[in-house]
């Protein structure tokens, strides 16, 4: 710290009562939570303590000491540790973490590394649970990590052999990422540098994000914390596209010629084009965050276009840290004003006050001249959403009132090719690109699937509403069909009837129960007008109480979880029709069907009572954040009304369709034209990530499949490859994807799965590390593609093999894996969950053989239920290893016995399976035996009666003492036996308090009396025990306390047990 921060004549200024406070601020944080301490010292690290200055200098005020030099990092010192131990609170030592890197800076930890083998399954995976462990953010009960490294962890990697994904210590599993950009270094420099062809996810992270200089900067300008829809804080890192766009901008902005310069136009400007979905807001926050640390830029005013008020907030929160407080221009005459002060500023101009929500989204705004109030080449406008025609006399309007500025254009969609030119040439050519493809390829957001739901929907003339009429209205005469065409004869009206809309609204209510509402997602429609969205609310609602009626008409035997499973089968149930099968599968779900709501959002017009209850702002924000929330579990008869919420359904016309983000979305209802950028901007709603969501659906009511690629041929084919495909596109790789799982068994001679012996065999081949992990990769790659095409019929052929292909995964995990034995069908979307839970539960998997302890009342029975010899001592191998791993806490000593004796058999007996059977046998009746009250410790004084308790404390000893190479003479067996009474005695009395373990105090009075007894203990040839390692026992005698505490009080309580 003395050396980053020199005084005025450049030697040392800080004196110890300076840095003290310093220190203090950094090392003895005030907030509690963990997230809000990460906050609060991350904003030290940045923005340094002020503390008292120096006399001679300014007066004496006060200056900021910085922890870290941000301007020039190689005047840091830059550490790597290596399997850095890390003792857990309260363990005494006894108990640690050591995660495999830990990088700091200047001392600080900033990053965290956990490496996992390939060889494992899951490695990446693992590494991530192993980092929450770390950081005790898993919800144990007990601490399984350490804060205190975490509070100045900016952000944690997992890696395993080639693959590297960065995250935070709050990300879900699900958001952890590669890093696939070494810039502003090129890749080909960085190759050569290290001697490869081509980098591994690994090295293009190592490369890309933790050298010295790009760490600091990532630190400094990509990091920020924001408020979750669940209310939760998380911290967030850019994504590799986002750094990758700063930085080519702000390469730009610094060596691009300005008009002067040029002559014609500012040459410093571009478009970044990052799909919806992707983050392209916060990639204008970590923009601007650079710039006001980047010498030549950090003056600069910045001019934001936006309608996003979420935006807003973010940047505002950004300004917070680089002290200054950004304005918002609410009408023309404010723009005028805060655009001619010169100088630096951050200033908004929000484009929603200046237009109708629901007008056409290219009506152009009526925006007059401002003429020119800053001329200044310090200025750069940031224009979020450039594509729209609709703002581009705010655009120029801009342009005219800043002729000088710099202009960067930020866009969710391609540029149409036909406006391609006018946009470069507003903006200046692309800096960045993120394409629809690269962001599905990453996980950033999920794949659209298109279903196309009314086949003669669309009405373009004459002759297709006549179509449309007859498709809609089948039972009807020739008469009575030209009696409707006259009433309702124009496409608008068609598309507004009330039987046209509730037709429509029962197939999608059909469809969202079927294939959405399982995944306990939400849904949007978009309707022709404000008139047919309300519309549709009174119809939804009809159709749900349709439903509901039919589902409790459902006889009994029909009305069951079994039933609804069969009914999801190829088989199906005989004599049941499709639709009633349908019915039949809803059934679980029917008392959150009666609750579900469906609700307009629409603009407001003057004198529309009726419609006050869609049209108020106020409620709309409300409905908005009700929709955000999650549904209701199903069968939950009390949800929580601040966590949950039966909004399911919005229905709009065209709000909601930009700018909107809620990952609880998962279906788009079309139901009036959508072309160009509307199209890809509405149809990104349903794009964003969320767990157990594989995909988006866009279902067309209208026909916007039979002008589809007309629509997207105005864009280049690279610019919008993968932005709406077909289901039945998915149809190919659900082939393939079902034969490569079915091939990693049968080309080992495997090639039949349906029976228990089958699948045993399955299992074990997956006893192989590496083919396990393999199966686990290709398997959840099969039930992503069965969940995008189920429920429909062509799923049907794949079904019966996923069922026991999951079953078998479960198996093998519980077997081989029984610390994380639940196979993980948590990460498969809910259709296909539901379709293993309910296989499982319908086989008896989980009565037959789960991963309970050996000492099960049932254990031999089932392990007696297996096929062959082989199974049953694989089986009955692995039982007692996770037996013997969960007696190492409270019975050490014994543990390592049995896991010797366990070695021993298995060397012996090696694939001699039945004599193994009969030996693992008996190993399992010691193990249940446990502590027999006659049994009598090796080396125990004849006539000394110790009590299963005290015998656990004295094996401790005893080891302890024949580790340090002293013999257990009769004289040391009655001085063990007597300080363990001693001990266990004085333990009685002590653990017993109210919230003992919980009170460090209490903690280390106890440790110390305990190292004070272990050491005062002296025999005819010396020490009982060396002097040096009373403190070393008692941290094991501690542990051993707090792992036996019911026990131990049960000898002073017994009536309580």
């Amino acid at each position: 710290m003395r050396r980053i921060n020199p005084g005025p004549d450049g030697g040392p200024w800080l004196d110890d009562g300076r840095v003290a406070p310093a220190v203090a601020a950094l090392t003895r944080p005030k907030a509690a939570r963990l997230v809000e301490v990460n906050e609060a010292l991350t904003e030290l690290l940045l923005l340094g303590l002020p503390v008292e200055g120096i006399p001679e200098v300014d007066g004496g005020r006060s200056r900021r000491v910085r922890f870290i030099d941000w301007d020039t990092p190689s005047n840091n010192d830059f550490l790597v540790i290596n399997q850095f131990r890390v003792d857990i609170p309260g363990s005494q030592g006894r108990r640690y973490i050591e995660p495999d890197i830990v990088l700091f800076v200047n001392g600080i930890p900033l990053v965290v590394v956990e490496a996992k083998s390939p060889t494992v399954s899951s490695p990446v995976a693992k590494a991530i649970r192993q980092l929450a462990r770390y950081a005790d953010q898993r919800g144990a009960v007990a601490r399984e990590g350490n804060e205190r490294l975490f509070h100045t962890n900016q952000f944690v990697v997992a890696t395993s052999w080639d693959v590297a994904k960065v995250g935070t210590f709050t990300s879900e599993p699900d958001h952890f990422a590669e890093w696939k950009t070494t810039e502003p270094t090129p890749e080909a420099e960085v190759a050569e540098a290290l001697g490869v062809g081509e980098l591994t996810s690994q090295q293009r992270l190592v490369a890309g994000m933790l050298a010295p200089e790009r760490l600091l900067d990532v630190v400094r300008h990509f990091t920020l914390f924001m408020p979750t829809q669940s209310g939760r804080t998380v911290k967030i890192v850019a994504r590799y596209q986002q750094y990758r766009a700063v930085q080519r901008t702000v390469h730009r902005l610094a060596t691009g010629k300005t008009r002067a310069v040029d002559g014609e136009f500012d040459r410093r400007g571009g478009i970044i084009w990052h799909t919806q979905g992707s983050g392209k807001s916060l990639t204008m926050v970590f923009l601007i965050r650079v710039m006001r640390t980047r010498p030549g830029l950090v003056g600069f005013k910045v001019v934001v276009v936006t309608d996003r008020k979420d935006l807003q907030d973010q940047l505002a929160r950004t300004a917070e840290l680089t002290g200054e407080t950004p304005r918002t221009a609410r009408n023309v005459q404010q723009v005028r004003s805060l655009l001619s002060v010169p100088g630096k500023a951050l200033l908004f101009a929000m484009i929603q006050k200046y237009r109708n929500p629901d007008a056409a989204k290219d009506a152009p705004l009526e925006v007059k001249s401002l003429g020119v109030l800053d001329p200044s080449e310090n200025v750069v406008v940031l224009v979020d959403e450039a594509h729209r025609s609709h703002s581009s006399a705010l655009h120029a309007v801009l342009l005219d009132a800043l002729p000088n500025a710099a202009r960067i254009g930020f866009t969710g969609t391609p540029i149409i090719m036909g406006k391609r030119k006018r946009t470069h040439a507003i903006f200046g050519p692309y800096l960045d690109r993120y394409t629809i493809g690269q962001s599905e390829a990453d996980g950033a957001t999920v794949p659209i699937r298109y279903e196309g739901r009314t086949t003669k929907s669309d009405v373009q003339d004459a002759e297709d509403l006549d179509e449309l009429f007859e498709d809609m209205f089948p039972d009807r005469t020739d008469a009575e069909l030209a009696k409707i065409r006259r009433r309702w004869g124009t496409t608008g009206n068609v598309l507004e009837a009330e039987k046209m809309i509730a037709a429509k609204a029962r197939d999608m209510l059909r469809h969202y129960v079927d294939t959405v509402l399982p995944g306990g997602f939400k849904a949007q429609a978009v309707a022709t007008s404000r008139l047919a969205a309300v519309r549709y609310r009174d119809a939804l609602v009809a159709a749900r109480d349709e439903m509901v009626a039919r589902l409790d008409a459902l006889p009994a035997e029909l009305r069951t979880a079994e039933a609804a499973d069969r009914a999801a089968s190829p088989e199906g149930i005989p004599g049941v029709g499709r639709a009633r099968l349908r019915d039949v599968r809803a059934w679980p779900y029917r008392d959150l069907i009666a609750r579900l709501d469906f609700i307009p959002v629409i603009s407001g017009e003057q004198n529309e009572k009726d419609w006050r209850d869609w049209t108020d702002e106020a409620r709309q924000r409300t409905v908005i954040e009700e929709f955000k929330k999650p549904l209701p579990a199903p069968g939950d008869p009390a949800p929580d009304p601040a966590t949950t919420s039966t909004v399911a359904f919005l229905l709009v016309k065209s709000m909601l369709l930009t700018g909107f983000d809620a990952a609880v979305d998962q279906v788009l209802y079309l139901d009036r034209r959508i072309k160009k950028a509307e199209l890809l901007q509405a149809i990104a709603r349903v794009n964003r990530t969320a767990r157990g969501k594989a995909n988006g659906y866009v279902v067309d009511y209208f026909g916007v499949a039979k002008h589809l690629h007309a629509a997207l041929e105005a864009y280049a084919a690279e610019d919008v490859q993968g932005a709406l495909a077909s289901i039945t596109d998915e149809l190919p790789l659900l082939a393939d994807r079902h034969a490569k799982v079915r091939g990693l068994f049968t080309s080992r001679g495997q090639d039949r799965f349906a029976t228990p012996t089958d699948q045993e065999a399955c299992v074990q081949l997956l006893a192989d590390d590496a083919l396990r992990a393999t199966f686990q990769v290709a398997y959840r790659a099969l039930t992503r593609s069965l969940e995008t095409v189920l429920p429909r019929p062509e799923a049907l052929p794949y079904v019966a093999d996923t069922k026991a292909f999951g079953v078998i995964g479960l198996l093998a995990r519980r077997r081989y894996e029984r610390e994380d034995a639940d196979f993980g069908v948590s990460v498969y979307g809910d259709k296909v969950r539901r379709l293993i839970d309910d296989h499982v539960v319908a086989l008896g998997i989980i009565q037959k053989i789960p991963p309970v302890s050996i000492t099960d009342a049932h254990f031999d029975e089932k392990v007696g239920g297996l096929t062959s010899n082989r199974a049953k001592a694989s089986e009955m191998e692995h039982a007692l290893r996770h037996h013997i791993s969960g007696m190492l806490d409270a019975d050490p000593v014994r543990a390592r016995t049995l896991s010797q004796q366990l070695s021993e058999i298995l060397d012996r007996l090696r694939d001699q399976w039945e004599q193994l059977v009969l030996e693992l046998g008996g190993l399992i009746d010691k193990a249940r035996a446990g502590r027999a009250t006659s049994e009598r410790p090796e080396d125990a004084p004849d006539g000394v009666q110790l009590t299963p308790v005290e015998r656990l404390f004295f094996d401790v000893l005893r080891a302890e003492r024949l580790a340090e190479g002293k013999e257990m003479t009769p004289v040391a067996g009655e001085a063990v036996a007597e300080l363990t009474v001693f001990i266990v005695d004085h333990l009685c009395g002590e653990i017993g308090r109210v919230r003992f373990w919980g009170n460090a105090h209490a903690r280390q009075r106890l440790h110390s009396w305990i190292t004070v007894a272990v050491a005062d203990v002296f025999i005819d040839d010396g020490d009982l025990f060396d002097q040096e390692r009373a403190e070393a026992i008692a941290d094991q005698l501690v542990e051993l306390a707090r792992h036996n505490h019911a026990a131990i009080i049960a000898t002073v309580l017994p009536e309580a047990w």
